[in-house]
């Protein structure tokens, strides 16, 4: 039963939460009552003990809670809680992070319990207005300035060491050779590296662009995830972010090589270094993410039945470093079986490359037994950095004149491959190590369309095209139906 206690003009309401399951009683619901002025204090006490009375059916019920904390203070709270009991990866923490510094200067200040939808579509169209990036200034190098030689005139033989050792990412690196705009504070380190004024290597340039839908709709889901925390912990009566109205995003067409391309791209990497052509080898044919293949080690790779396990991540982030990770999901840890020429080149790989160096190396070896590993500097042995992976890439596809080339489009490639080839979607989706069919389905939407109609022109192939000379077999035919399908 609810307790009142009377405090000046007003009432105190309380209705007890019980025990946690140490046995510690948990703090009780509160409820503050104001008397309207004017109102007779007999009648007062009768309309206390009526709204007393709401109010444990309404704590009993899960329709109200304490939720007085500050939304800052609760997620705070949230993302700590989670991060312990190793819900979020280190990816996903560190975009939350900086996801939440926008989230708090629009509703941190608010308590959990005042939060509406209104609020929380006001925050979406705010973040969707023009110059609400955090940092809107940008540095593009001058299109004068060959970086990788002014690099060198000060005495450094490796551009890309240099920016290692210095703190800066090989993808600023890349952004600032290909003049594209990279953080002004990222420019302003290379120019102090290069005792140059900032304006004598730098265009400054505002970025006002807003957010994207999709950076919004980031957002939308953080907030979402820790008010369901709330509604769960009975603080709210319900999530508010379920019946706000966050922007739709449109999924990007991915990128994907036709076979033609691979071809090309194989013709390629057979003349660059073992290390490198292993390394795409691998990302062709296993289909799988960037830090899934830097995540594999001697010990994942099966000589006896062609096949390699996925069952961890090498990745990094800035704070962190190059760190090994579980995998984006349960699904995600799975066999790939590979093609005797993969397997071939592995052995070789082994073989000429990795155990020379590694018997080369003798105490300065810090290996991990992974696959791909620093082969120079003070780490020799350790995973490699995953820019370089990139970097590689966009060197590898200007040398030999190929399409752009990201690690990521030879897994789309796979995909689109598998669903030309007229394999079902769950069986593509378990290969692919997705959480669910749904998300291979809205990944490859487009491809999925493509797919059904080359079957749909191979099937017109043979019902029309054909109708004077129809096969004279269902050998004939089914010849005919796997040449027109490509």
């Amino acid at each position: 039963m609810a307790s009142i206690d009377k405090r000046g003009d007003s009432y105190r309401i309380r209705v007890s939460r019980g025990y946690d399951a140490a046995g510690k009683r948990l703090p009780p619901f509160v409820m503050e009552w104001k008397i309207p002025e004017g109102m007779s204090e007999k009648r007062a006490e009768k309309e206390v003990k009526k709204q007393a009375a709401i109010f444990e059916v309404q704590c009993k019920q899960g329709l109200t809670g304490d939720g007085k904390q500050k939304f800052s203070v609760y997620a705070d709270y949230v993302l700590k809680s989670k991060t312990q009991a190793g819900e979020l990866r280190i990816h996903t923490l560190t975009r939350y992070k900086s996801l939440i510094e926008r989230i708090n200067q629009g509703i941190g200040h608010m308590k959990l319990c005042d939060i509406r939808p209104q609020h929380l579509n006001q925050l979406y169209q705010e973040l969707s207005q023009e110059g609400i990036r955090k940092s809107n200034q940008k540095g593009v190098l001058l299109e004068s300035i060959d970086l990788k030689a002014l690099i060198k005139s000060k005495g450094h033989s490796s551009a890309e060491r240099f920016m290692k050792e210095n703190g800066i990412g090989l993808s600023s690196y890349r952004t600032m050779m290909h003049h594209e705009p990279v953080m002004l504070k990222t420019a302003q380190k290379l120019a102090d590296l290069m005792h140059t004024d900032l304006k004598k290597m730098f265009e400054i340039q505002s970025d006002m662009r807003p957010l994207s839908p999709k950076t919004v709709l980031e957002h939308h889901r953080l907030i979402h995830l820790v008010l369901r925390q709330a509604e769960k912990e009975l603080l709210i009566p319900f999530n508010p972010a379920d019946r706000a109205t966050p922007p739709k995003a449109t999924r990007a067409k991915v990128q994907y090589f036709e076979k033609e391309q691979v071809a090309a791209i194989l013709d390629a990497a057979d003349k660059e270094p073992l290390k490198w052509k292993t390394m795409l080898h691998l990302l062709i044919a296993t289909g799988g993410r960037r830090s899934e293949v830097l995540g594999l080690k001697w010990e994942n790779i099966d000589f006896v039945f062609n096949r390699a396990h996925i069952v961890q991540t090498v990745g990094y982030e800035r704070g962190y470093g190059i760190f090994v990770d579980t995998t984006k999901n349960e699904t995600s840890v799975r066999w790939i079986k590979l093609p005797p020429e993969t397997m071939e080149l592995l052995k070789e790989y082994r073989d000429s490359y990795y155990e020379p160096l590694r018997i080369a190396a003798g105490d300065a070896w810090e290996g991990e037994g992974f696959l791909f590993v620093q082969d120079s500097g003070k780490h020799m042995g350790k995973s490699m950095h995953p820019d370089s992976v990139t970097s590689y890439c966009d060197k590898f596809s200007d040398k030999y004149n190929l399409p752009h080339i990201n690690p990521h489009a030879f897994r789309h490639t796979q995909a689109s491959l598998l669903l030309f080839a007229g394999l079902d979607l769950i069986t593509v989706s378990r290969h692919l190590g997705h959480a669910k069919p749904s998300t291979t389905s809205d990944l490859y939407a487009h491809v999925m369309q493509e797919a059904e109609s080359r079957v749909a022109e191979a099937m017109g192939s043979i019902l029309f095209s054909t109708r004077k000379q129809l096969p004279d077999s269902d050998e004939e035919q089914n010849e005919q139906l796997a040449d027109a399908a490509g």
